[in-house]
């Protein structure tokens, strides 16, 4: 097999430890000599490649997650001490030639060394970005050749959970003498002159001028819509498209165009990307406007741990959270606060997502403009990327320096990308005379409602949006505020100090012309930073979901003020002591609301602010709610549960054959099937081919080991998230269940 056009994905295979490697006891001078030449950087580490001292890891890995927690660890971490590991890997390469071939990693969590057969490949300095070094020299045909990583992740950059090692994919790019440059080639749609045009400048290695380029354009289904050959200069070059169809959160429809580099009829290499038709304008007093029509961002924003992996997140379970987070009626996601992996940026492409991305580090550095160069290359092909931020909550924001930072920043990825708009996250400094606002295109705040309008007065040429906005203190299935258990209820009565209320920043977001909309925090909650809480807390409590992805009811509050077609949800549980007066509360975007306790009407009242409420008398049965708007309604019940009778599964994976986990979630019903909402049984997972990436349950302060085979149920849920094809679910008392996957 050749290995032009060959990507080699370092998944399996991985040997891990934690914490540093024992070094020779002496060091002679031969070792010394050998120690300082190519080939030789590991010859001091005595036992590198002893099995005793190795687990074997499937990447991506976060060993963050299987580390005990430490009250006395970092807080905003997640009471994790991180430290130092190796990473190490070898394989065989065929015969062939290998030309150029590029190691690519994803991100890796920790300052990292990388050695390609004991010699050191490269370095990198920030967890967030996409980096790659030229190996081809390093590497041997038809023989063993050796990865391996240090990860020093004692210092942190953010002040949240950020997990620890090669967190992200990992994979080695073989390419022939003349080949594109997968990382820089740029497409995009634009619409000129009334016509829409695809264009792509394709950079080329090793091309000269008896090369080509061809261009296809194909539908969805896979229809060749257009077609362009050019010479292989490097020139821009334009394809016009009749009539495409659109896309939109609502819409995402998806074309593609495959390039290649060809010579005397003979393919050297491809280059394929997704392409979005969508047009987005900025108007200083009517806000953003998407394809022709004003278009509020209804966003959220999202850090990348999930439970039971940490950071590691699988493909599959990227498309479970962006799944929920859609049918919630989220159409934006802000990637708080990094770089995303480009996998994420493909799946709110095709799923319908428009996208923030961030860079971590606000500085001018070679560092820092290098990783944000790395995401601009990773997020300009993708349609669902419409705004780039540069930094978020920086003390230099209100000053001078701040404002000369940005415009730098801002100029660096104007060079590699001019067709979006750029922002930054300001939490404070907008009225100061000279602050970072001034460098950018859209004026990002972080909470500060009340400075909206003098902000929009200083700088009136320019749509602001919410950035961050709205945390909310809630925890799924609870009811009634318990400060001292750091537990909270659904019905949206407790907020940072910092912030404002979610409805006081839905009528900023949405009444105020020249506001594009907010981005609330947070989609889920996230292990560490449980502000201002503490130990026992070891996630945050301002998810609209919990940590495995399970909605709260305060996340229909959102809901009802995102979503366009009629809704409702009503909640708590009706599982209380009789005679026991209950808080009933409907979350909704209808215009009046009617209340039924056993078919017997408790009022119809008025909505306001997307919320109906009543107090009635606790009697087992069942509550439902009637909701109208404009002569349509909706309904939504909840019922008393009975005794646990049976293991209900879930397996909420994307169909997709090639999916690379499950995600399996599970209750408790009664026999007639309702959910018994203060279940907290214990369940234990088997299973027999495959691997358990993790367990979670959503409890802001459990003390699980997230690798185990069982869990508690909290208030009524669990999660497995797996390789296995099968998983059979059981606890004390109840039927075994069973489910393929």
């Amino acid at each position: 097999m050749a290995l032009a056009n060959y990507d080699m994905i370092l998944r399996d295979g991985w040997k891990f430890h934690h914490g540093e490697l024992d070094r020779v006891s002496e060091m002679p001078i031969n070792l010394s000599h050998a120690t300082s030449k190519a080939g030789g950087a590991l010859k001091e580490l005595d036992m590198f490649k002893e099995e005793t001292v190795w687990q074997s890891v499937r990447v991506p890995h976060d060993w963050a997650t299987e580390l005990p927690l430490d009250k006395e660890a970092y807080a905003a971490g997640g009471f994790k001490e991180r430290g130092t590991g190796w990473y190490f890997i070898s394989f065989r390469l065929p015969e062939d030639e290998i030309g150029d071939a590029s190691l690519i990693f994803d991100g890796v969590l920790g300052k990292c060394e990388v050695f390609v057969n004991g010699t050191v490949a490269g370095r990198n300095f920030s967890g967030y970005n996409r980096f790659s070094f030229d190996v081809g020299d390093y590497l041997l045909e038809n023989e063993e050749n050796s990865i391996a990583v240090y990860v020093d992740a004692r210092r942190w950059e953010g002040w949240w959970y950020e997990g620890a090692g090669l967190y992200r994919n990992v994979y080695l790019q073989f390419r022939g003498k003349s080949h594109l440059d997968m990382e820089k080639c740029f497409v995009r749609s634009e619409k000129k002159d009334g016509r829409w045009m695809v264009e792509a400048d394709l950079i080329g290695i090793g091309t000269d001028e008896t090369m080509q380029y061809r261009l296809c354009l194909t539908d969805k289904k896979g229809n060749c819509i257009g077609t362009k050959t050019a010479s292989a200069k490097g020139e821009t070059i334009a394809m016009p498209v009749e009539n495409p169809t659109l896309w939109s959160p609502e819409t995402p429809e998806l074309y593609t165009l495959t390039c290649t580099l060809e010579k005397d009829d003979e393919i050297l290499d491809t280059f394929k990307a997704g392409v979005g038709f969508r047009l987005i304008e900025w108007k200083a007093d009517e806000g953003m406007f998407l394809n022709g029509k004003r278009y509020p961002v209804k966003g959220i924003c999202c850090h990348q741990d999930h439970a039971g992996v940490g950071a590691a997140v699988p493909d599959a379970l990227m498309e479970y959270r962006i799944s929920i987070l859609k049918s919630l009626g989220i159409n934006a996601y802000r990637c708080a606060h990094h770089a995303p992996t480009e996998t994420l940026l493909e799946i709110c492409d095709r799923q319908g997502m428009l996208v923030m991305v961030e860079n971590r580090n606000f500085a001018v550095s070679e560092d820092v403009l290098r990783q944000l160069s790395s995401l601009v290359y990773v997020s300009r092909n993708h349609p669902s990327v419409f705004l780039y931020s540069l930094f978020n909550e920086e003390p230099w924001q209100r000053e001078d320096r701040g404002r000369r930072i940005a415009e730098k920043m801002r100029a660096h990825i104007l060079k590699l990308d001019d067709t979006r708009p750029i922002t930054g996250a300001q939490n404070g400094g907008l009225l100061e005379k000279s602050n970072a606002s001034d460098a950018l295109d859209v004026i990002g705040a972080n909470y500060h409602l009340a400075e909206y309008d003098s902000s929009h007065a200083r700088t009136p040429n320019k749509v602001m949006i919410g950035t961050e906005n709205c945390p909310t203190y809630a925890t799924r299935g609870v009811h009634a505020t318990d400060k001292d258990k750091q537990i909270f209820a659904n019905y949206s009565e407790d907020w940072g100090d910092f912030s404002e209320s979610l409805t006081e920043t839905m009528h900023t977001a949405f009444y105020k012309p020249y506001v594009a909309g907010c981005f609330a925090w947070s989609g889920f909650d996230y292990r560490g930073e449980p502000t201002p809480y503490g130990w026992p807390s070891v996630l945050s409590h301002w998810g609209f979901t919990d940590y495995c992805g399970f909605p709260k009811d305060h996340a229909y509050l959102l809901a009802s003020w995102y979503r366009e077609e009629l809704f409702v949800h009503l909640f708590p549980h009706w599982n209380h002591t009789p005679g026991e007066v209950v808080r009933v509360c409907a979350y909704t975007n209808a215009e009046k609301a009617e209340l039924f306790v056993n078919d017997c009407s408790q009022g119809e009242i008025a909505v306001t602010d997307c919320r109906a409420e009543w107090r009635v008398p606790f009697t087992p049965g069942t509550i439902r709610v009637c909701a109208a708007r404009n002569g349509q309604t909706a309904r939504d019940e909840v019922k008393t549960a009975g005794a646990p009778a049976c293991i209900r599964i879930l397996n909420t994976t994307p169909d997709k054959a090639d999916a690379d986990a499950h995600i399996v979630n599970v209750c408790i019903t009664d026999a007639d099937g309702t959910v018994v909402p203060d279940c907290n049984k214990t369940v234990s997972f088997a299973v027999p081919a495959g691997t358990l990436l993790g367990v979670g349950n959503g409890d802001p302060n459990g003390h699980l080991n997230e690798k185990a085979n069982s869990i508690p149920l909290f208030n009524g849920f669990a999660q497995l998230i797996t390789t296995a094809d099968a998983v059979t679910v059981s606890t004390e008392g109840l039927p075994d269940a069973h489910i393929r996957l």
